[in-house]
């Protein structure tokens, strides 16, 4: 069964970034964003830290519609910390081991896909977020705040689901098996590079000096890691965002004027 984190109309792309890290913590990698309302700069990749994967493999949808477009079907499990009208919230952990018995009394095939739903930080799921989810559930608070960080939620979420469906728990410092002494082959960033050198206005077809061939050899002779790319691209695209967002009201002044 695939675990996917669906998180929606988020505000602040630092908490996507911790949404990745703790991602990475529960053995999750599948990280989905349906109508992001935030860029996802390089404050997400710090906060994301050494849990980049989910981040950097994320799939951004622009609604539900799209969302579903494009997903496969699967059990949709929606996280609030509001039980008003209309909505019979109950304990993930209470709901997840009665969803899990009744697929075992059926000998049933477990879904491929397990959704996990989480709203924005400001007001959760609406219920238009709710219509088409299976389950609508809740987690454990002690205190007299109910409402959690948005990558605190997942995290305990995650926790919760692997307490109920196992998984390859990592083992302590010493007793790790032997990590891969291969990494995964590099993929330059060529496209963005370009779109950057352009957006600077340099001539990319310059026979003189092509600033796009001196960059990749450059790239080449140091062999930056993969981190040291994902970082640079980040930061590359933060770049173009701001730089077209000038010439924007660069063309907006010159109408004015």
């Amino acid at each position: 069964m695939k675990i996917k984190v669906v998180l929606v109309k988020t505000l602040y792309d630092r908490n996507i970034g911790s949404t990745s890290r703790v991602m990475n913590n529960m053995g999750v990698d599948e990280l989905i964003l349906v109508a992001p309302q935030c860029e996802v700069t390089y404050e997400a990749q710090l906060a994301a830290a050494t849990g980049q994967t989910a981040l950097q493999k994320r799939k951004t949808y622009l609604d539900w519609n799209d969302f579903y477009k494009h997903e496969h079907e699967g059990v949709r499990i929606a996280f609030t910390a509001r039980d008003g009208r209309g909505r019979l919230v109950q304990d993930f952990d209470t709901q997840l081991k009665s969803y899990l018995e009744q697929i075992q009394s059926k000998e049933a095939e477990p879904p491929q896909n397990m959704y996990l739903i989480f709203g924005p930080e400001d007001a959760g799921l609406a219920s238009e977020d709710m219509e088409n989810t299976h389950l609508a559930v809740s987690l454990p608070t002690y205190g007299d705040n109910a409402s959690f960080n948005l990558s605190h939620a997942v995290l305990m979420g995650l926790f919760i689901l692997r307490q109920n469906i196992g998984g390859q728990r990592t083992l302590l410092d010493g007793s790790q098996l032997e990590k891969k002494t291969q990494s995964e082959p590099i993929s330059l960033i060529g496209e963005t590079m370009k779109e950057w050198l352009t957006v600077l206005g340099l001539n990319l077809e310059s026979h003189k000096v092509n600033a796009h061939s001196v960059l990749y050899r450059m790239l080449l002779r140091t062999v930056p890691t993969s981190k040291e790319y994902q970082t640079l691209e980040t930061m590359l695209q933060q770049t173009i965002r701001k730089l077209k967002r000038l010439k924007e009201l660069e063309n907006k002044t010159s109408k004015a004027d």
